[in-house]
């Protein structure tokens, strides 16, 4: 470890990255994010965002806050549904969740908007 400027300690060995995965520009985006110590994934979120009335909504987020595995089912009431999702570690949950929402977003988009009286 590692003090920065300011007196914050930072660890070398963490690396942290988020991206943007367009599944229909303007429509439907994958929200990704990881910390990674070497190579294992600490912390990490793979959301399903729909755009709808000009505001990207939360349809279905896979994440390990709460120190556990799980997944998010967003309504279109605000409520959400959260399920344990147990994949082995945490890499194989965050592969699995990518892999899930870019196989099933059309189909978790169609739930969303059936709720939302689109």
């Amino acid at each position: 470890m590692a003090t920065a400027p300011g007196g914050h300690v930072t660890d070398p060995d963490l690396t942290t990255r988020s991206w943007l995965v367009d599944l229909v520009p303007d429509e439907v985006r994958l929200r990704c994010s990881y910390q990674r110590r070497r190579k294992r994934i600490v912390q990490y979120r793979v959301q399903l965002e729909i755009r709808h009335s000009d505001q990207w909504r939360p349809v279905v987020r896979y994440d390990n806050a709460h120190g556990f595995c799980h997944r998010d089912m967003s309504h279109a009431d605000g409520t959400q549904d959260k399920t344990p999702v147990y994949f082995g570690d945490a890499n194989e949950t965050f592969t699995r969740a990518v892999a899930d929402l870019q196989m099933n977003w059309q189909a978790q988009r169609a739930r969303f908007l059936r709720e939302i009286g689109s």
